[in-house]
């Protein structure tokens, strides 16, 4: 902490007085004031009434204190549609205008976000921005405003549920059922069956172990959280300082379990100076420091595979016969006796297993440590020309992360069981105890980024009524990670033109002059066009005094971005043809041996940007003396020239498979589309002493692949013409009752099939069942995300509740729970399984220990609905009256209850609310208090 403190210091004297920027703020709320307010967009701020379309602004400090979290984009769907941008892919993530990760930053630390959709709002970004961009910027401290704050949080995580898997005796019993299926003789007799399912039975000698039983996992898990805020300042020097800490057990409560954590620690500090009346300065600093401390193995994957009968995890060294000396000396060697009472046990094929690795195996420490630092200067150039002005910042950040783990060897024992009592008479030992000591340091991984931009701003107003500004932005960055060969790169140069007549017209161009080193040197450089109108009707003569509008602005935009940072130009050199050495080839009878050189892909020096192309339509205004504000939007966007290696477009002797061979190239040939809409709106009443708000926001995006690279027969099998997440495969027709329904049907080429077994479609009417017959069955994503939040105020009460949905997925039933075949773990499903009694009724299919090609494939089958409405979040505020604090140094307090992910409404809840090796889902139940000074 001192080195860091020297660090942060040193860096603050050196570059602060060189680079630096002046912090803005805006609250945003449903009155005509937030019409002067300001916006943060790329490089800079514009005020509300000026704001381009295709943007959307959230202002955490106005809803903190009734709707706390940590996540800066929980519960987006409810206030903007959501933050996966019109679903065009992962949006670029700029704090402070650097781009960084979600993570490094909490709703504490956080001004405004602003949600840059449409290309004209994003442009400046270059390339890089093709998804869209969330901006967010962290607070700054206010003149002659000194304010501090505490604030703690303490609740608890339980569990929402846990997979049901089949007990010992009813696994075995299934397991006969299978083997009957397979025509082959059951694997256990009645007596053992009997022995595993009888209530009083040695629970060691016929083990029925469940890994989600209260002897190995608590009821719940902590979370504990607080921070501590700082600012304030003066017309000369500002200031605003975090420090946060956070901090998560688990639901595992033995062995190394109990010691696991996962803890966060970080301090931002941000100061603005003043050095004269044309230069101003900030420093951003920021540092996060990060643990995952956890046992070693993977104890959720192991328990959704591990079978319950296999063997007992822990032997009670009390049933060792006394006089068997060979057992007792094994336990005499042992260094893992647990609780003074138990061996690990296991077997010689279950050398490892999820309780004795918790207990014996050892731990490991993931670390984290961000530290990044950004500085900048904005200058005022009014006395070469009014309205003009100069701002450069420069980013340096650094990122660490290493794994430290102590590993542990242990051995298991098989016990031998004596067959007059339920005592062991034998130990037989697998594996030895090794415990070195030795702390290993693996999966290092360095991160820099250095990350720069300059521009030239002139802002000017002409006759009162003539505005106009433009920005001219050069910027780059260059970035280098552990196992890169070379700096990852972007820059581009941008510029915008903007005019408005007395804020009622508006008219912007921007653009880009784009670079990017992944392609040849004849295709590096583009130029991304885009131009954005807008009309304020409110302030025509037919709307200025109307007593229903009170504000009113339509706007359009149109433009195209080129881009290197998509699709398939996450590689370098694609460009290039790629030659390696392949397959072996002999002569004169093997004497001579040697490899040959071939070809994965051809050359394509012309190998060119993918560009989004769009159009969007938008509207935004407020009714009703300001009762109700809102905001639409409607876009329509194409990307083409996406790069694939296009077979269809050459000839087919370009491809052989032995040796494996293509010339075919990369080329700008795919395209989709994807068009839709988005509203959000609030509403606002109040009624004596009560205060309501309903807020109400949703995204409707339907997509198309336009372009596909496919030579199908069969032309329902194109992709292009689909959605560009379909989901392609079978369609079922219920289960086969018997061998005359099969020699009936078309015969299905996935392996033999059995009474039981999926029937599926013949789509084709080919008589036969292959990969021809699968059709779109659904799409991965959800067209529709939204939601609604709801504040009611009454006195220094305040309620707000959050619901979130989204509608029009699917969803594939496929892991190891659903797809149960061989010899693997049997989960509850199974119990519908089909039998010659059950066949009428089965909705599982027939169960085999053989495997079962036909019936565990993608098929709508497996298929189910994510649409479902959540109640997110309900929090119950209470702010005490300044009259209880009038006399105290505390100038605000307030205390909160909050419940989150409370409950999932939706046709196959129990689906979605089911994770199979791996941290159950939760509800969070959160208790707080914030204290003013």
């Amino acid at each position: 902490m001192k080195y860091i403190k020297i660090v942060l210091v040193s860096c603050g004297m050196c570059f602060g007085v060189i680079f630096g920027a002046v912090g803005q703020t805006i609250e945003r709320v449903p009155d005509t004031s937030v019409i002067d307010s300001l916006v943060h967009v790329a490089y800079g701020t514009v005020s509300f009434k000026d704001l381009a379309g295709a943007i959307s602004v959230l202002n955490p400090s106005s809803y903190l204190e009734k709707h706390y979290g940590t996540y800066p984009l929980e519960g987006t769907e409810a206030f903007i549609g959501g933050s996966n941008l019109w679903n065009l892919g992962a949006a670029l993530v700029l704090i402070d205008g650097v781009p960084r990760s979600l993570n490094d930053i909490t709703t504490n630390e956080i001004e405004q976000i602003s949600f840059l959709k449409g290309a004209n709002a994003v442009v400046l970004y270059g390339s890089r921005a093709a998804n869209g961009v969330i901006l967010i910027t962290s607070k700054r401290g206010k003149a002659r405003h000194r304010q501090s704050s505490i604030r703690v949080n303490g609740g608890i995580n339980v569990p929402k549920s846990y997979p049901e898997y089949l007990g010992s005796a009813e696994y075995m019993t299934y397991y006969n059922q299978a083997s009957k299926n397979d025509g082959l003789a059951p694997m256990y007799d009645d007596a053992t069956i009997k022995n595993y399912a009888a209530s009083g039975a040695n629970l060691y000698r016929y083990p029925d172990v469940d890994y989600y039983s209260s002897d190995y996992l608590r009821k719940v898990y902590n979370t504990y959280s607080g921070n501590g805020e700082f600012s304030g300042g003066n017309d000369r020097a500002r200031f605003y300082a975090l420090a946060g800490f956070q901090s998560q057990n688990s639901l595992l409560n033995f062995g190394e379990g109990k010691n696991e954590q996962n803890s966060r620690f970080n301090i931002r500090g941000n100061i603005d100076l003043k050095l004269n009346n044309a230069i101003s300065t900030y420093i951003n600093v920021s540092t996060v420091f990060a643990n995952n401390r956890t046992a070693l193995g993977d104890y959720w994957g192991q328990a959704a595979v591990v079978q319950p009968q296999r063997f007992a995890p822990l032997i009670p060294i009390s049933l060792i016969e006394g006089n068997a000396q060979a057992a007792q000396n094994l336990v005499a060697g042992s260094r893992n006796i647990i609780d003074g009472k138990y061996l690990l046990g296991g077997t010689q094929q279950y050398l490892t297993n999820p309780i004795a690795d918790a207990y014996a195996a050892g731990y490991n420490i993931f670390t984290s440590r961000q530290f990044q630092y950004t500085s900048g200067i904005d200058v005022d150039l009014k006395s070469v020309l009014k309205g003009l002005s100069f701002h450069g910042q420069v980013s340096i950040d650094y990122s660490n992360t290493y794994n430290q783990s102590v590993n542990n060897t242990y051995a298991v024992y098989v016990p031998t069981w004596s067959n007059i009592a339920d005592s062991i008479t034998q130990l037989t030992l697998f594996n030895k105890d090794s415990k070195t000591g030795t702390q290993n340091l693996t999966n290092t991984l360095s991160d820099q980024l250095i990350d720069f931009n300059f521009h030239v701003d002139y802002k000017n107003t002409f006759k009162e009524k003539h505005n106009l500004s433009a920005i001219l932005v050069a910027s780059g960055l260059q970035r280098r990670m552990t196992g890169d060969y070379q700096y990852r790169t972007n820059s581009n140069l941008g510029i915008q033109f903007s005019y408005n007549y007395d804020h009622k017209y508006y008219a912007d161009f921007s653009g880009a002059v784009v670079n990017s080193t992944k392609l040849a040197t004849n295709k590096r450089v583009a130029f991304s066009p885009t131009v954005n109108l807008g009309w304020l009707l409110s302030e025509e003569g037919f709307l200025k005094n109307s007593e229903v509008v009170d504000r009113l602005k339509l706007t359009a935009s149109a433009g195209i971005i080129h881009t290197d940072l998509d699709f398939d130009i996450r590689n370098y050199y694609l460009y290039n043809a790629v030659y390696s050495s392949t397959a072996f080839f002999s002569w004169a009878d093997g004497t001579y041996v040697n490899q040959a050189t071939t070809i994965s892909r051809g050359e394509n020096l012309n190998l060119s940007y993918a560009r989004r192309k769009e159009v969007n339509l938008g509207i935004e205004g407020i009714l009703f003396n300001n009762k109700l504000d809102f905001s639409a939007s409607m876009f329509l966007i194409k990307k083409d020239g996406i790069p694939v290696q296009s077979y269809s477009l050459f000839p087919s002797y370009f491809l052989t498979s032995f040796p494996a061979t293509s010339f075919v190239p990369y080329t700008n040939f795919a395209a989709n589309s994807y068009k839709g809409a988005d509203i959000h709106l609030n509403i606002h009443e109040k009624l004596g002493d009560l205060k309501l708000t309903l807020g109400i926001a949703g995204t409707y995006v339907t997509t198309k692949a336009l372009k596909r690279d496919e030579l199908y027969a069969d032309l329902y099998r194109n992709r292009a013409g689909k959605p560009t997440d379909a989901i392609f495969g079978l369609v079922s027709e219920g289960l086969f009752a018997n061998q005359n329904d099969i020699a009936g049907h078309a015969s299905q080429k996935f392996g033999v099939t059995r009474p039981g077994d999926i029937k599926y479609k013949d789509q084709n009417q080919d008589d036969v069942i292959d990969d021809r017959d699968e059709v779109m069955i659904g799409r991965w994503s959800n067209p529709f995300t939204g939601g609604l939040n709801v504040t009611a105020q009454f006195k220094d009460f305040t309620l707000f509740v959050l619901a979130t949905g989204s509608f029009g997925g699917t969803a594939i039933k496929n892991n190891s729970y659903y797809w149960v075949s061989g010899a693997t773990k049997y989960s509850a499903v199974v119990r519908d399984s089909w039998t010659e009694e059950t066949k009428n009724t089965a909705t599982y299919p027939r169960l085999s220990t053989l495997g079962s090609d036909n019936n565990f494939r993608t098929s709508d089958f497996w298929s189910y609905s994510t649409d479902r409405i959540n109640l997110s979040k309900v929090q119950l505020s209470y702010r005490f009256p300044g009259r209880v604090l009038r006399n105290s140094f505390v100038k605000g307090l307030n205390i909160y209850a909050s419940g989150s992910n409370l409950l999932t409404i939706a046709k196959d809840r129990a689906v979605m609310e089911l994770n199979i090796g791996s941290t159950p889902q939760t509800r969070f139940y959160n208790l707080g208090i914030k204290a003013d000074f």
